[in-house]
């Protein structure tokens, strides 16, 4: 008598999909939330033009000019080799022009003497592995003006060739443009379009292109104002951790993960309990910022969370109502306080990046870092 046997189960390898299925969008999802974008037009384009490279930047040829690069995030910085960072020293080698001012200004009798020491390149130590270029030390050497217009452009071509920077480049065109011309419309610049009663009729061509252009410009602040929204509630969310003393050490871990996301223009320190951070931090000119005060961070968070409350009242005043029943103070309101919120943030984000621009210089970058880029 066969024994009764019962035929294989498709649970096991559809349960195995299903769960591959659930492993890959739980990771998907993780990585995308872990992200860390730009919030918003303002505060990308304040701490990009608190980090870019200044006229002085532009005219000298050892830390500046064709040395300029950029992060993904456009701002600017300069490149070192990974392993001249492990050793402690940075090797630099002068310049063609450098060597002929320092050969210029050298005596004949001392010129032979050091011949083989110029034709070297020059190995300068730190005193411990911190990376800490010696800027007192490098010959200040100005380059002519014309040659400093070329880095500059060459500058600009590199930054609108990062992520960060060809998206603002696009977007900020696109705003100025479609701004431009819904003022000349309010203007009445466009005579063609003025008619039937000077344009003020509904069916003028002026009222339509009026509600075109504002249509157009709505849908490029709900780009980013809704777009952005998971990684600006995330933010909002850490800052709470942090005020509440949530989670990990008591909130702390999640200050770390905001002045990591904000590391272009906050920094953290001993007033925050980072007796050992400035040790770890590499700077160019081997000093750091002083720690920003805490309540700044709070203030840019909130902002750039209200811009995308604004932005929800602002659409519900543009889709639910037609162009002739539109309240005209609705659109008008939020848009006002929508923008105003973006740039304060956006000028705060400048004037903090600029201050550690000054005291810290342009961001390091190993070789490897700007190969990825």
């Amino acid at each position: 008598m066969a024994d009764n046997v019962d035929p294989p189960s498709d649970d096991g390898p559809s349960q195995g999909t299903v769960g591959r299925l659930r492993n890959m969008s739980v990771s998907a999802a993780s990585k995308v939330i872990n992200l860390n974008p730009q919030l918003g037009m303002w505060k990308a384009t304040g701490t990009a033009i608190a980090h870019a490279p200044n006229l002085k930047d532009l005219r000298s040829p050892v830390v500046g000019g064709e040395n300029i690069v950029f992060d993904e995030n456009g701002h600017s910085a300069r490149v070192a080799h990974a392993d001249d960072l492990k050793q402690g020293f940075l090797v630099r080698t002068k310049t063609q022009q450098e060597r002929k001012d320092t050969k210029s200004s050298i005596s004949p009798s001392e010129s032979s003497q050091s011949n083989e020491k110029n034709a070297l390149p020059e190995v300068v130590k730190t005193q411990s592995s911190t990376y800490q270029p010696p800027v007192q030390e490098v010959e200040h050497v100005k380059v002519p003006w014309t040659t400093a217009a070329k880095h500059g452009l060459t500058a600009a071509r590199k930054f609108i060739l990062t992520p960060t920077g060809f998206l603002i480049t696009v977007y900020g065109l696109n705003v100025v443009a479609w701004g431009a011309m819904l003022f000349f419309l309010i203007l009445k610049a466009a005579p063609a379009m003025n008619h039937p009663d000077n344009g003020d009729a509904d069916s003028s061509p002026r009222k339509i292109w009026l509600e075109i252009d504002s249509q157009i410009l709505n849908a490029l602040f709900c780009l980013t104002a809704f777009g952005l929204a998971p990684w600006r509630f995330r933010d909002l969310w850490w800052c709470a951790c942090w005020r509440a003393g949530w989670g990990p050490e008591n909130g702390h871990a999640a200050l770390k993960k905001l002045a990591k996301r904000n590391d272009d223009w906050f920094r953290m320190g001993a007033r925050h309990g980072e007796e050992h951070l400035e040790d770890e931090r590499l700077t160019f000119t081997g000093k750091h910022a002083p720690p920003t005060s805490p309540w700044k961070l709070d203030f840019v968070v909130w902002l750039i969370v209200f811009n995308t409350l604004f932005q929800v009242g602002m659409a519900f005043m543009m889709w639910h109502y037609n162009r002739i029943d539109r309240p005209t103070w609705g659109a008008g309101l939020f848009i006002g306080l929508g923008c105003g919120v973006s740039m304060i943030a956006g000028v705060m984000s400048w004037w903090e990046g600029r201050k550690i621009k000054i005291i810290e210089g342009p961001k390091v970058l190993a070789k490897s870092q700007e190969d990825e880029i």
